[in-house]
């Protein structure tokens, strides 16, 4: 009888930890941190040979995280835009994978969380808590890799803010993230996300970005095109003011490296 063929697991479901603005269910490898520079540019209908289609205002966020272990991510991250810190947490559920014995998942599934907190002065007039500045959000990312070429992400989502603009909106929000990807070659892909929302604020519409992957061994370079410029989690996923039907577009880019802090055993 030939030996049983070993278990194997789903690699490279998506290049990036993040796909746009939303997270993937892609992590670092255990003691591997990873650094990130988001940048998005002004709109691309705002005086567009004055402000160079946006290039001359910027939006700009930094973030680092770190796998002390093979299933758990943390990291913290500040954004420009509203002047948001943050911190957040991602927790491999189940890998997809196939082959060998006991239970073989379809699906990756990835538990994420997040808390924010944005620094800029009140301007209504009113006396506020620590507490209005917070928002959180939770999301139970479920991707698959349905080949080679072709991965798909969907990611029920769970939006809370503190602080609301009016007594009439709700304080949780629901919305249901959608992720894919399609391989172009080896080190290029096109991906595309977006966020279906159920109790959308006034005024706001839904974030829709396109985008191209480009790896190149340490770096994964991600260029898009996107109607939300913010991109700390509750204010791209529910606040999105612009709209791709008004051409309220940004240019934008994320800049990805890792670095190895501890070794695997078998290279020590």
């Amino acid at each position: 009888m030939a030996p049983e063929a070993p278990k194997q697991y789903a690699f490279a479901t998506f290049k990036g930890t993040k796909l746009v603005n939303g997270s993937t269910v892609e992590m670092p490898g255990a003691g591997v941190g990873q650094f990130i520079i988001g940048h998005r540019f002004g709109a691309l209908n705002d005086k567009p040979l004055y402000n160079l289609f946006g290039i001359d205002v910027a939006q700009i966020r930094f973030e680092y995280s770190y796998n002390p272990v093979s299933w758990l991510n943390l990291g913290l991250g500040r954004s420009s835009g509203s002047k948001t810190y943050d911190g957040f947490t991602k927790i491999r559920l189940l890998r997809q994978s196939t082959g060998g014995t006991g239970f073989n998942s379809p699906v990756s599934v990835v538990w994420y969380s997040s808390m924010t907190l944005t620094t800029v002065p009140f301007t209504d007039g009113f006396d506020h808590f620590f507490t209005d500045r917070l928002a959180y959000a939770h999301q139970l990312m479920i991707a698959r890799k349905l080949s080679d070429k072709v991965s798909l992400q969907v990611a029920p989502t769970l939006v809370h803010f503190n602080l609301v603009p009016l007594a009439s909106d709700r304080n949780d929000q629901l919305g249901l993230g959608l992720s894919g990807r399609y391989k172009l070659t080896q080190r290029m892909a096109l991906t595309a996300e977006t966020m279906l929302r159920q109790t959308p604020f006034a005024g706001t519409h839904m974030p829709l970005s396109i985008g191209l992957d480009l790896e190149t061994g340490g770096h994964v370079f991600q260029f898009h095109v996107t109607n939300a410029r913010s991109m700390a989690d509750p204010q791209w996923m529910m606040q999105t003011p612009g709209s791709w039907a008004n051409g309220d577009l940004f240019l934008g880019f994320n800049i990805s490296r890792v670095f190895t802090h501890v070794k695997p055993k078998e290279l020590r």
